[in-house]
């Protein structure tokens, strides 16, 4: 049975070792490796022994992880996010020795979307998005309802405030609470908001609503045994009333994406075209994201559509945590999640079999 890493952040791997559950199912890696002849060696940057040959790699027992020494596996699928450079440049070295998919990438929103502006097909796609400045916000706030002001680095919707604009006056919604300013005070409040980090602003776009609420859409899209993304799956987040963000972790709650549908498209005909509109677009991004990094394999998009259906892309994720499938009950998708990564990791390690194969042919010739 072939080995195939899988890395993991600290905080998951010490769960691991004390057999408490997480939001990540190392059993499933273990199930489905097993279906496909692979064997999962699960481990964070820092198990990794110097000259990155050898590892203190964990199994998976049946009740928590056990460790021993092995090879540093060949083919290695990257579940860690870190700003710790000594991790970091672990993860730069192996990627350069074995094959990592996931690797390291620009998370920099504004960075992603410049790369993605590239391409003229996908443009449709991308709400209006600027780096933060004054100016530029206030020329935001004189041509859209709502606005967005993120962080350019972040994940599950810390940071981010929302300004919706009603008459003169302004409703500033951050962290659970909702300001209603002038237009004078927006601006103060906002820019001690900011402070001195890395911001932009995004057009909000006009979600489409499920029970009176707004939702978007979370596209798991990643590469299969033929290496072509795929969508693995999709499910709808519909979002807290008191900070607006549909992020589990924030309030927001999960319900399968066709059942979010039925109150603006009644007809099963037109859900499917819906569903199949965003699935086609999450697809296209994927691949002009892939163009600029080659090891990205495993991608959770945040999407949106209006209230025609048409697809706008939030922002991309480069470790998807999978669990709004488990929360909606997308018991399929959830575990296809977990599939798919580990077939195209199955595809990469028959590749380099028939690498080395061919390498040692030669000489056999003699």
């Amino acid at each position: 049975m072939d080995r195939i890493g899988i890395m993991l952040d600290w905080a998951l791997m010490v769960k691991g070792i004390q057999g408490i559950k997480s939001y990540e199912r190392l059993p499933y890696y273990v199930e489905i490796g097993k279906e496909l002849g692979l064997e999962p060696v699960f481990f964070h940057p820092r198990h990794v022994k110097p000259g990155d040959e050898r590892v203190k790699g964990y199994f998976w027992n049946g009740n928590r992880l056990v460790s021993q020494l092995v090879s540093v596996p060949g083919v290695i699928h990257n579940r860690v996010l870190t700003g710790d450079a000594k991790a970091r440049n672990v993860i730069r070295r192996l990627s350069q020795k074995k094959t990592v998919f996931n690797g390291l990438v620009v998370r920099d929103k504004r960075k992603v979307h410049q790369m993605l502006w590239k391409n003229e097909q996908i443009r449709s796609y991308l709400p209006h998005t600027v780096p933060y400045s004054m100016e530029q916000l206030r020329q935001f706030l004189n041509k859209y309802q709502v606005v967005y002001v993120k962080p350019s680095i972040g994940s599950v919707g810390i940071g981010v405030a929302r300004i919706e604009r009603h008459g003169g006056n302004y409703h500033f919604i951050a962290s659970k609470k909702r300001q209603i300013l002038s237009h004078s005070q927006i601006f103060s409040t906002v820019r001690r908001w900011v402070g001195n980090k890395r911001f932009l602003i995004q057009r909000g776009i006009p979600l489409a609503r499920y029970g009176g609420k707004t939702f978007d859409i979370r596209v798991s899209v990643q590469k299969n045994k033929e290496k072509q993304w795929t969508v693995s799956g999709m499910v709808a987040k519909v979002a807290n009333t008191k900070n607006k963000l549909s992020n589990l972790s924030r309030g927001g709650t999960a319900v399968p994406f066709s059942e979010a549908l039925v109150p603006i498209f009644p007809e099963v005909k037109q859900q499917q075209a819906v569903i199949e509109r965003v699935g086609i677009a999450a697809v296209e991004i994927a691949e002009q994201y892939g163009r600029h990094f080659s090891s990205l394999a495993d991608l959770g998009m945040d999407m949106g559509i209006d209230e025609r259906g048409n697809p706008y892309l939030i922002e991309v994720n480069v470790r998807d945590q999978r669990y709004s499938f488990f929360k909606a009950g997308e018991k399929e998708m959830f575990k296809q999640t977990y599939r798919h990564p580990l077939e195209y990791a199955q595809a990469l390690l028959t590749e380099k079999k028939k690498r080395k194969h061919l390498l040692l042919a030669p000489s056999q010739l003699l």
